[in-house]
């Protein structure tokens, strides 16, 4: 079960803190946890399961699935690390720098060496929520190079034990992928041990509209 008194004695604020480690940066859980993690979409489907010896990092392994349009998919399976750089616990907020990154294999219509490194900014209040990602994906001959920025807010503030609905809007630039830009507004659901998200990409745009799931568990 979680570890509720440590965490009180390592952090700063625990409902602003663990709300954000489990609301803006959706990498890793707390000490001695582990964590699985989904995001489903038209292009790219994801799971990464992790564990946090220590606070502050998380070793693990992950898998994606990529495919531009019409394409073939590629499937890359890697060992993934992640790594907090940075962390300011600030009186009614919190800001964080994070890298995460997976070394493996690729299979598929590209095939050999795959690295996916990345670089991700979050910042959080109990109300108000930014991120923006920059991350490489790469192997032999393919690119799909993602850079995201994302924005929302909570409709209301709950207690730690409760759950806590938010609005987020997500803009996605992902290489060779057509549309370019995915714009994705989604209803996320956060609590102590999960978050949910359920959005619609490009909804206005015959083309690109497609559901996404994101998901996250941590035990």
């Amino acid at each position: 079960m979680f570890k509720t008194i440590r965490l009180h004695a390592l952090l700063v604020a625990p409902c602003v803190i663990f709300s954000s480690q489990l609301h803006a940066a959706a990498l890793m859980g707390f000490e001695e946890s582990a964590m699985m993690m989904t995001e489903i979409g038209r292009y790219n489907q994801e799971w990464m399961l992790n564990y946090s010896p220590k606070l502050g990092y998380a070793i693990g392994v992950e898998v994606m699935r990529m495919s531009g349009k019409l394409e073939q998919a590629t499937t890359l399976v890697g060992l993934n690390y992640t790594g907090l750089i940075k962390r300011w616990n600030l009186p009614h907020a919190q800001v964080n720098v994070w890298f995460n990154g997976s070394l493996g294999e690729a299979s598929g219509l590209y095939d050999g060496f795959a690295y996916t490194p990345s670089l991700q900014f979050d910042a959080e209040t109990t109300r108000l929520y930014f991120l923006a990602k920059a991350r490489l994906i790469r192997t032999n001959n393919m690119n799909y190079d993602t850079a995201v920025v994302q924005t929302g807010f909570s409709f209301y503030e709950t207690s730690f034990d409760g759950t806590q609905p938010w609005f987020v809007l997500e803009a996605k630039t992902m290489r060779n992928t057509e549309p370019a830009l995915q714009v994705t507004p989604a209803l996320r659901l956060i609590n102590k041990n999960y978050f949910l998200e359920l959005g619609v990409t490009n909804p206005f745009q015959g083309e690109g509209f497609a559901p996404r799931l994101n998901a996250m568990f941590v035990f």
